[in-house]
């Protein structure tokens, strides 16, 4: 209950950077295209692509996204906090329903000379930074889903290129860790009673908070990729490039201290002397919030080139994720003490009520990316000549939920992802060309649409023989299934 009031409810694991991908071009392609160079948007997936960029480049981008899912069943919950599940009990609605998807991405590439570079990603959420958030394991709960879109991203990088067409990238992502400590005393006191009067008279409850700390501290996940642009070593292999990266994890973890003291007492209870019995209590909590697991991800694409232009581009990624590794943010007693001058409650005499046995599996996600470029469009106006180019992007996510234990209702479902997008390029019209026939400094604009499909299928808990906690009251099954949908679009230029 402490814990409630103190971090709310929801479930979290990374940010829409880690669904959708980071900038417009490669939301198009399904968040893939690891092994091709996108200027700023390479700085968060393989920073080795970014050695060089001809000019140095900014991005501004917005995302949106809604997420639908099969409506759970009403649940047994003790929802009229007498004490007691029973019928009393009107039913839980637990949903589910999260909050939509809004976030301003900005990257920036900085090249110095052709062989190094250094970018700058960030991705904002603007109706709030951050959010701590944790979720009871027996209520259905989509646990990888509702608070991805509740926190900032923020990544730093450098590529260098030490011999023609290989470069190296490194950087980090940058997330906080937090402790919070609260120290209180709670006073209770019981009355002797007179005539008519309500037990609210004779019991009276204040408290005391001595201290509240929330400490915030930067973590860090390290990045390391490669890019190899093979059409350096011979001219038989131009247009096909590798790329691979690694991210090193991060999570939040939120160290959750409770110092609290209750002085129970009783006064003026007929011949009674009065009695004060003071107990010293201490409870740690541990919460791990956004949990982002190690992930290798590797990739090959290649561009074909008809009659000295750009015909397409084809894509193909891969992509490890050590799932098994993660931390759900469900708040548990880790350690409690409870002290009294006539009592003794042992060791650890607090336990926890969150128990949850999940098996989680490192998951390999394919992607399959395709550009394809139109016919330009000459003007005699400041902006040149247009180019247009049309991109779709195909993909799976396998769930990383294997099996649980019959205290939780862990959801999730494998996710198929359509990822479409239209990009135009012009010259830059407030830039003027440092010579005659001088390269042109360019402005894109791009868009993208993305639709997840969930899985359908059922968490069949069965019904138990008494009312119990977060089971459906008609014993139907829990059922699984629904999708997310996410657009936005993006602003480039060179300078």
């Amino acid at each position: 209950m402490i814990l409630w009031l103190l971090l709310g409810a929801g479930e979290s694991a990374a940010s829409p950077v880690e669904f959708y991908g980071f900038g417009a071009r490669r939301m198009g392609r399904a968040g893939g295209g690891i092994a091709l160079s996108d200027g700023p948007e390479s700085i968060l997936s393989n920073p080795a692509s970014l050695p060089g960029l001809p000019f140095p480049e900014l991005s501004i981008g917005a995302i949106y996204g809604e997420s639908s899912f099969q409506q759970f069943p009403e649940l047994w919950w003790d929802t009229n906090q007498d004490g007691l599940l029973n019928e009393q009990d009107p039913g839980l609605v637990a949903g589910p329903q999260y909050d939509p998807t809004f976030g301003i991405m900005i990257g920036a590439a900085l090249p110095f000379g052709e062989k190094v570079a250094l970018g700058i990603g960030l991705y904002v959420p603007p109706k709030r930074l951050l959010r701590l958030a944790t979720f009871d394991p027996q209520i259905p709960t989509y646990f990888l889903y509702s608070n991805r879109n509740q926190r900032y991203e923020l990544g730093l990088a450098l590529g260098v290129r030490p011999i023609a067409g290989l470069s190296f990238g490194g950087g980090f992502l940058m997330i906080p860790k937090a402790r919070y400590h609260l120290g209180a005393t709670l006073d209770v006191v019981l009355s002797g009673a007179e005539e008519g009067e309500a037990l609210g008279d004779v019991v009276g409850m204040s408290l005391d908070v001595h201290s509240m700390e929330l400490d915030l501290a930067p973590g860090f996940a390290p990045i390391a990729s490669m890019h190899w642009r093979l059409g350096d070593l011979h001219p038989a292999l131009t247009g096909l490039e590798l790329g691979a990266a690694w991210r090193g994890t991060a999570g939040l973890p939120v160290d959750v201290g409770i110092d609290l003291q209750i002085n129970a007492r009783t006064q003026d209870i007929g011949e009674l002397e009065d009695i004060v019995v003071p107990l010293v209590g201490r409870l740690d909590l541990g919460v791990y919030d956004h949990y982002v697991p190690p992930r290798w991800e590797a990739g090959i694409a290649y561009t074909c080139t008809l009659k000295g232009r750009e015909a397409f581009t084809l894509s193909a990624d891969i992509r490890h994720t050590s799932w098994n590794t993660l931390k759900i943010n469900v708040a548990q007693v880790t350690n409690s003490e409870l002290n009294g001058a006539v009592v003794d409650f042992g060791d650890d005499p607090i336990a926890d009520k969150n128990p949850y046995q999940p098996t989680l599996r490192a998951t390999w996600a394919p992607r399959l990316g395709l550009d394809i470029a139109m016919p330009a469009i000459r003007t005699q106006t400041l902006m040149g000549e247009i180019g247009i180019r049309l991109r779709g992007g195909i993909g799976f996510e396998p769930t990383p939920l294997v099996s649980q234990g019959p205290e939780s209702a862990l959801i999730d479902a494998g996710r198929m992802i359509f990822a479409g997008g239209l990009g135009v390029t012009h010259r830059n019209p407030f830039w003027t060309p440092e010579g005659k026939g001088g390269p042109d400094r360019m402005v894109s604009w791009d868009g993208f649409l993305q639709y997840h499909r969930l899985g359908q299928g059922e968490l069949d808990r069965g019904a138990p023989e008494v009312p119990t906690a977060g089971y459906a009251i008609d014993g139907s099954a829990i059922p699984i299934g629904g999708y997310l949908l996410a657009a936005g679009a993006q602003w480039s230029f060179q300078y």
